[in-house]
């Protein structure tokens, strides 16, 4: 227990009974501090609660009581000693009640027991608060105990017992304590309760600025004589008083010694004649009262006799309700057998209906399947026709489809044979190219002789003869060069033998092909109605002229490069006829030389010719082929749309079978429901006359219950009205009450007014201003104005202080009905303004005596 002790900050409220020590816990609880779960709850005394743990103040009373004392606190005993078994039990209430950070508890006993909690608690701090001795012995005398009408004084000598404690307390604890006047609580708060977290080193938040209400802490007035009272009888408590504010805090670090004006010398004759005059004045309000009582008792006799008469009215009501039930009960009896006789009758025609209806719709039914029978027969007709005429067809496209398959499987066979042999002239093409690109690189060779020659020429004159020795070598070359170009041509030769008979092939298959097509033309003349469904077929071909578009547009850019390679071939040559002629001495030495050498160049660029239409012819073989691969692909795939088509019309002739199926199940169906609706229409007749009895009968029924609602609405018609009539004198009986009421209070408050005031002219005033607060308080805002200008013109206050005095007024008496006031609201209707603007319309009239 003592560990967790030492983690919490303690703080406790000390004070004597009835010196503001509620208001304080309410303060410190609203700023932070945990003061217990289980507090007592207020009183008439303590309205809003005494903030005291049932814990603390149950264990001081047990304490008390164990040693002889008043439980309540009243003894004068200096040491109150305390056994070791209530210490036991004082640290388990404190283990139960640290269970904040910041925890205390306010229980005025606890200042009988100060030296035993600081003992226990070292840790703890403690919050003295004191009060003047003339208003806890106010408070005190208030709360009616008896002890203190027998020994009146004794309320004097507990305050200074208490008090006396707490100031021995704070001279040797005074690091542990802070010592406050409840006055200065109340005025300041918010520094109150900062000088407690600078002191204690706590962290409490600002506290809520409306817990305290002045309403419900008395003090004492200027003219009261009270103070001088204590001060004549005793003054040590007067000093006491004084002591402690002079060791107490104050936000401005000065005492507050005002209440010195309170205490005048005055003799005690003054006292006795005014506690006289006091006691005649009770007297008299007292017989006021009684007066009042019995008033208030011959208005609750009539009320008395008002609620009886009531009463009589309510049983009589409640007789006339109740035979009003019993009509009701056996109208809505009547009406229940009228209902079930309206429904029985409704059912019935609703029956004769459904038959009636059943009967068109097999009458209907009947029609629409003869109908649908003749054009199922039609349909199956025509069907049957299309079918014979379908497998005539069919035959004719078989026969075709397997000449086609011959005609294709031919040409088939003739483009594989063309294939092979495509593939063998490409071969030797490749063959040739690689002849040729053998003729480049010897004549690169040729030429960088020649760049050798020719720089030696410029040397000197006898690199001629090396030249001369290398043109014969040259000329032996180009022998080997012509023997070669011969090979090529030979080659070529059988190259063009080759794609001779390819050609021929070529127009073989071409022909075949024609006749082909003429058979499909023909197989399209029969099937023209099957070409319509194939159009999407088509745009598949546009989509292969354009791809054939695509490889003749790259066949011209292939052109187009071979042409570019001619133009750089051509530019060489002009590059080498001006190198001719820069060297043209030493060039006619090698007339002969270069002589061949053109002839050479013209033959291999004729070889390059042939190379290209060679490679042209092929291009254009290929394409003819690719032409007759895709032409073969499209009748391939109108031979599977014919196949397609043939299944669809086997597909409607199975479903044409499967319909005829239908319809004459349907029509047996048929046959079947006509018998049935048949014998239903005969059961329905029956029944139709069946009802027709019970409807004659029904009828009879009605017009007696008919008879007997009129005579029952009459009966009804008349109860109504001396319902009506009652629940007028009722009204009347309410209102002549709430009127008798109005009158009762209104005749109270007057005579409260005439007790309290002198002048007819105040009395008038508070008469007024309570007719204006019953009219606000009846909802009539314009008579609650009206009454208001009114007493602004008997006021005895000024404007402002007229206005002050309505609110507060009208406060009084929201309260004395046991209800809040709505300020608010009230300040902002439309007839309160008015007033506003009226009062400070009005020059000030001084306060009248």
């Amino acid at each position: 227990m003592t560990n967790y002790i030492t983690k919490s900050d303690i703080l406790v409220i000390i004070s004597m009974h009835r010196s503001g020590s509620s208001l304080t816990a309410s303060v410190l609880q609203s700023a932070g501090l945990h003061i217990g779960r289980k507090l007592i709850q207020g009183d008439e005394n303590n309205i809003k609660g005494y903030y005291e743990n049932l814990d603390f103040n149950d264990f001081h009373r047990r304490v008390l009581a164990s040693q002889g004392v008043d439980e309540n606190g009243w003894t004068l005993q200096e040491e109150i000693e305390v056994e070791d078994r209530f210490r036991e039990e004082a640290k388990e209430i404190v283990a139960q009640a640290s269970v904040s950070s910041v925890w205390g508890w306010k229980e005025p006993r606890t200042t009988l027991f100060l030296e035993f909690w600081a003992d226990l608690l070292p840790s703890a701090n403690f919050l003295l608060i004191y009060r003047s001795p003339w208003e806890v012995v106010e408070s005190l005398y208030r709360q009616n105990h008896s002890l203190f009408k027998d020994q009146p004084e004794l309320a004097v000598k507990l305050w200074k017992h208490y008090n006396q404690k707490i100031i021995n307390f704070y001279n040797h604890s005074s690091s542990r304590c802070l010592l406050v006047n409840t006055k200065t609580l109340i005025q300041n708060p918010a520094a109150s309760i900062e000088a407690i977290n600078q002191k204690f080193k706590l962290h409490l938040a600002p506290p809520d600025a409306s817990i305290y209400d002045p309403s419900l802490f008395r003090s004492q007035g200027l003219d009261s004589y009270r103070p001088s009272l204590i001060e004549s009888q005793f003054p040590e408590a007067v000093n006491l008083y004084q002591e402690l504010d002079s060791r107490a805090w104050f936000p401005q670090s000065n005492p507050d010694l005002s209440w010195r004006e309170l205490i005048k010398p005055s003799p005690y004759r003054v006292w006795a004649f005014r506690d006289w005059v006091n006691v005649c004045k009770l007297e008299k309000e007292n017989k006021n009262l009684c007066s009042q009582l019995e008033q208030l008792e011959q208005s609750q006799s009539q009320l008395q006799q008002t609620e009886n008469l009531l009463e009589q009215s309510q049983s009589q009501l409640q007789q006339t309700e109740n035979l009003l039930e019993q009509s009701q009960s056996q109208l809505q009896q009547t009406e229940d057998l009228l209902e079930q006789r309206q429904s029985q009758l409704q059912q019935t025609e609703d029956l004769l209906e459904q038959r009636q209806s059943q009967l068109y719709q097999t009458e209907g039914l009947l029609a629409h399947f003869q109908s649908q029978l003749q054009q199922t027969e039609g349909l199956l007709e025509q069907s049957q026709s299309q079918l014979q005429q379908t497998e005539g067809l069919l035959e004719q496209s078989q026969s075709q489809l397997q000449q086609t398959e011959g005609l294709l499987e031919q040409s088939q066979s003739q483009l594989h044979q063309t294939e092979g042999l495509l593939e063998q002239s490409q071969s030797q093409l490749h063959q040739t190219e690689g002849l040729l690109e053998q003729f480049e690189s010897q004549l690169h060779q040729t030429e960088g002789l020649l760049e050798q020659s020719q720089s030696q020429l410029h040397q000197t004159e006898g690199l001629l003869e090396q030249s001369q020795s290398q043109l014969h070598q040259t000329e032996g070359l180009l022998e080997q060069f012509e023997s070669q170009l011969h090979q090529t041509e030979g080659l070529l030769e059988q190259s063009q033998s080759q794609l001779h008979q390819t050609e021929g092939l070529l127009e073989q298959s071409e022909s075949q092909f024609y006749k082909t097509q003429i058979e499909l033309e023909q197989s399209q003349s029969q099937l023209q109605h099957s070409y319509r469904e194939i159009e999407q077929a088509k745009c598949q071909v546009d989509e292969t002229e354009t791809l054939l578009k695509q490889s003749q547009s790259q066949l011209e850019q292939t052109e187009s490069s071979l042409e570019i390679c001619r133009s750089q071939l051509l530019e060489t040559r002009a590059e080498l006829d001006i190198s001719q002629g820069q060297h043209h001495e030493t060039l006619r030495k090698f007339k002969r030389s270069q002589s061949q050498h053109h002839k050479i160049q013209e033959e291999l660029e004729q070889s390059q010719s042939q190379r290209h239409q060679t490679e042209g012819l092929l291009e254009e073989y290929q394409s003819l082929l690719h032409q007759t691969q895709q032409e073969l692909e499209q009748s391939q795939s109108q031979h599977h749309q014919t196949e397609g088509l043939l299944e669809e019309y086997q597909s409607l002739l199975h479903q044409t079978q499967q319909e005829l199926e239908q319809s004459q199940s349907q029509h047996h169906q048929t046959e079947g429901l006509l018998e049935e609706y048949q014998s239903l229409l005969h059961q329905t007749q029956q029944e139709l006359e069946q009802s027709q009895s019970q409807h004659y009968q029904t009828e009879g029924l009605l017009e007696e219950y008919q008879s007997r609602i009129q005579h029952l609405q009459i009966d009804l018609q008349s109860k109504v009205s001396q319902v009506s009539n009652t629940q007028r004198q009722l009204e009347d009986s309410y209102y002549k009450i709430h009127q008798i009421q109005s009158q009762i209070e209104r005749l109270e408050f007057q005579q409260a007014i005439a007790i309290n005031t002198n002048g007819d002219s105040k009395s008038q005033y508070g008469i007024l201003v309570w007719d204006a607060w019953y009219a606000y308080h009846n909802g009539a805002l314009n008579k609650m104005q009206d009454s208001l200008k009114q007493s602004l013109k008997c006021s005895p206050f000024s404007p402002t202080d007229t206005v002050s005095n309505w609110l507060v007024s009208f406060t009084k008496f929201s309260e004395d009905k046991g209800e809040n006031l709505d300020t608010f609201g009230l300040t902002n209707l439309a007839e309160w303004k008015q007033l506003m603007r009226l009062v400070t319309s009005v020059k000030a009239v001084g306060v009248k005596s």
